[in-house]
């Protein structure tokens, strides 16, 4: 995916940046089997800090980084093609239509569709996936809070259109999406993801309600 709507210079703070790195890593884990040197840059991340708050994402983070130093990046792209490759349905589907509406290529696509051409995203053409696949709605998401909408066109209230698309088109079934990786039986490196996954959603969802009230009723 490509951002070719402008925004303007909103001067991202470090915990934007921390965001925008997690979504791109949850793109990068789910949109193809890792590579052995970004699995073994993850696998080498740092397992904890003397001063690091001790919350459910931090406990999430360190028990995927954990499980990630024990096992071998060969190992989990077997795990990955067994959960989310096939050349009909996969073990375990990947697509906001599929939760949402039953099948592939359903509504909620035409929808995801219609919110990128909103925002000036455009689909990227060498890829393969339809733009309801969770790691190209991690990307999106990406780029929102990452502020890299470059281009000719007015700024947009960036805070906003992350609630907005998360609450539309993440939101509604991610749930149900993670809970399918953890459960199945060949889940094993991704179910440490997963629960990172569900962790960091969490803490998103709370901060978007905060926003929400803290703006003024009209």
């Amino acid at each position: 995916m490509q951002p070719v709507m402008a925004g303007a210079d909103h001067g991202q703070s470090d915990e934007d940046l921390a965001r925008a790195d997690l979504y791109g890593l949850l793109a990068e884990l789910f949109g193809a089997p890792p590579t052995d040197h970004f699995f073994n840059r993850l696998a080498a991340s740092p397992k904890s800090e003397d001063d690091e708050p001790d919350t459910p994402l931090t406990q999430a983070w360190h028990q995927m980084v954990r499980r990630a130093a024990e096992m071998q990046p060969a190992v989990v792209r077997e795990e990955f093609n067994a959960l989310f490759v096939a050349v009909g349905k996969p073990e375990v589907v990947v697509n906001a239509s599929f939760y949402l509406a039953g099948s592939l290529n359903q509504q909620p696509l035409v929808d995801i569709r219609h919110a990128l051409a909103d925002l000036g995203i455009e689909r990227d053409p060498s890829t393969s996936e339809t733009e309801d696949h969770f790691a190209a709605l991690c990307e999106v998401m990406r780029f929102l809070v990452a502020g890299e909408l470059d281009g000719d066109g007015p700024p947009i209230d960036l805070l906003a259109a992350q609630r907005g698309f998360f609450g539309q088109h993440l939101a509604p079934w991610v749930g149900d999406f993670l809970d399918a990786v953890e459960r199945h039986r060949a889940s094993d490196f991704y179910k440490s993801v997963a629960g990172f996954a569900r962790a960091f959603f969490e803490v998103e969802q709370q901060a978007f309600d905060i926003y929400a009230a803290s703006q003024p009723q009209s």
